[in-house]
């Protein structure tokens, strides 16, 4: 057995056994690309394009009123471009229970906005699939599977550049799926082998922390201390003086920073005369924010620590930010879009593959193996979508907003995968139906947010706010696709027969 050979099975096991978790990976990162597009979106008080007028100390004061538990930290971001409201976090002193509000931009005094799960939702299940830490490792392992697909899929392919150029749709069904997985494993191979070994490497100190918690005696967060340079205080148990302005304390470090965007600001201890303000740097033209941090005496003002990222972890920030891209305007982000669909393609290809090679002997368990294909391929956005209507639908009211929203997720995904069991025997109809969902449920949308909000994609338009509209622009897209694809099935005829059925009446 040559290497060519011995990488076939490499390529097929290793890429199947992880792809249907590898797909809900890549779409939810696909669609984080523009998290805070949609976080927009979701938020119907930021359709009309007001940035804040609101301060940090403004902010801070919101926080005194509302909040009486002591605080061990709290941390707050201001407006930008993407983002014209100001955000406020905050963990009450020994319960290790974070908290984070949103407000109003176009108020005089800080109001928080409606809850809601917004982009972020998808950007958490990317990374830990909702499931925190044990989440998080499922995702690595899942990356290095990833890896192992393309680097021996790269090996196989002895035609890579003619499979560049060929497709043909109208081909047999295996032929048809193998050069849709061909092409768009060709087209994405360099941008997905680069996102598996940055999303991997990344999270290489959470994945193996042996070294770090031998070396520092169990004491990890005096190592990652260490790596960025942070400050800390021991707490002096006396009560904190008046503190000094958090805007002011921004406005010097803009100008320490000759001028430059500041990004995060926290306070550790507010209610300690030991406490300290870090302002962090912020600069979204960079691959990589550099994390640069000025601390100061939240009391007195004055610096008491400057924190310059070193070479290795400003490289280590450097593989962060080319896997978040956080960095070149839409345009990176839209291409980052475009090959994150290319790499759910490829799996849906790849899968379809090994499903047209199997159909002729008669394996009844194919049926389930399409069902999990439907339940996931097609379940994921039509799930995705459904949150988005449960976005609009449930009052601003109602307590508890952004759970129940990520209920109408797991409702309709639960939803999804029934239904495709019970459509297990005739997949082709359930697909059409599916796509059909889909069209209704994407074109309605757009209609849907000008009815419930002053943001519709009209008004958008006459404003030209792009990053609002957009998300209105790409539904109407995916429906119109949905719609196309689901006429293209109702055109072709039906088969309602078990796989490898059709072959046996042939030959009796």
């Amino acid at each position: 057995m040559n290497l060519r050979q011995s990488m076939a099975g490499l390529h097929t096991w290793g890429g199947l056994l992880p792809s249907w978790l590898l797909y809900v990976i890549i779409f939810a990162g696909t669609v984080a690309c523009f998290d805070k597009e949609l976080n927009r979106w979701m938020r119907p008080a930021l359709h009309e394009g007001v940035v804040s007028t609101q301060g940090a100390d403004d902010v801070r004061d919101w926080l005194q009123r509302n909040v009486s538990e002591e605080l061990h930290a709290f941390w707050m971001h201001g407006p930008t471009a993407r983002e014209p409201y100001w955000r406020l976090g905050w963990e009450v002193d020994g319960t290790e229970t974070f908290h984070n509000v949103a407000f109003d931009p176009r108020g005089v005094r800080p109001e928080p906005m409606p809850e809601t799960l917004g982009g972020d939702f998808f950007f958490k299940l990317h990374y830990n699939l909702h499931a925190g830490d044990v989440g998080m490792y499922i995702v690595g392992l899942a990356g290095m599977f990833m890896l192992v697909a393309l680097v021996s899929g790269l090996i196989i392919h002895r035609r890579i550049f003619k499979d560049f150029f060929t497709l043909r749709p109208k081909a047999n069904g295996q032929r048809a799926w193998l050069d849709a997985h061909n092409l768009f494993g060709v087209v994405g191979f360099p941008f997905h082998l680069i996102l598996a070994y940055t999303g991997v490497a990344i999270f290489v100190a959470s994945y193996m922390p042996a070294a770090a918690q031998v070396s520092y005696s169990g004491n990890v967060m005096q190592y990652f201390g260490e790596v960025m340079g942070s400050y800390h205080r021991e707490e002096l148990h006396q009560p904190a003086a008046a503190p000094r302005s958090l805007d002011a304390l921004i406005a010097e470090s803009r100008r320490l920073w000759d001028g430059a965007e500041v990004g995060w600001v926290s306070v550790h201890h507010p209610d300690d005369a030991s406490a300290v303000v870090d302002v962090r740097r912020r600069d979204g033209s960079r691959i990589g924010t550099p994390q640069d941090t000025l601390t100061y005496d939240a009391t007195t003002g004055e610096l008491l620590n400057r924190q310059n990222a070193s070479t290795g972890y400003r490289a280590y920030l450097w593989l962060a930010g080319l896997h978040m891209a956080q960095f070149g305007g839409s345009l990176v982000r839209l291409l980052y879009l475009l090959m994150g669909l290319c790499g759910c393609a490829m799996l849906v290809g790849g899968l379809q593959v090994w499903l047209a090679k199997r159909e002729g002997r008669g394996d009844r368990s194919l049926v389930w193996v399409r069902a999990l294909n439907a339940s996931v391929f097609a379940g994921l956005p039509l799930a995705s979508l459904a949150l988005l209507w449960g976005n609009r639908l449930i009052p601003a009211t109602f307590t508890e907003r952004a759970i129940a929203e990520g209920w109408v997720f797991v409702g309709a995904w639960l939803l999804m995968a029934l239904w495709a069991v019970l459509e297990r025997r005739n997949t082709r109809r359930l697909l059409r139906h599916q796509l059909l969902l889909g069209a209704v449920f994407a074109l309605g949308l757009p209609l849907l947010n000008g009815l419930t909000a002053d943001g519709h994609l009209l008004a958008s338009l006459a404003r030209v706010d792009w990053a609002l509209a957009s998300v209105d622009l790409f539904l109407i897209a995916a429906g119109l696709i949905c719609l196309a694809c689901a006429r293209r099935f109702s055109a072709a005829p039906a088969r309602a027969m078990v796989p490898g059925r059709a072959n046996r009446v042939r030959e009796a």
